[in-house]
């Protein structure tokens, strides 16, 4: 799969997953505020790794 992030991409302002809270709470609070730059499947596999500690 091949993407690049988007140009305008800036780090979520939200606390990185660490393992220790809610992995689903995690998700749904991350695609809501992903969600409003891109719905892009792979745009979103892309980004969804910054949002994760360790």
């Amino acid at each position: 799969m091949q993407t690049s992030l988007l140009d305008h991409w800036k780090s979520l302002p939200l606390e990185k997953y660490d393992g220790t809270t809610d992995p689903d709470e995690h998700v749904d609070i991350f695609l809501t505020q992903v969600t409003l730059s891109t719905i892009n499947d792979a745009t979103l596999c892309r980004i969804f790794p910054t949002s994760l500690k360790g």
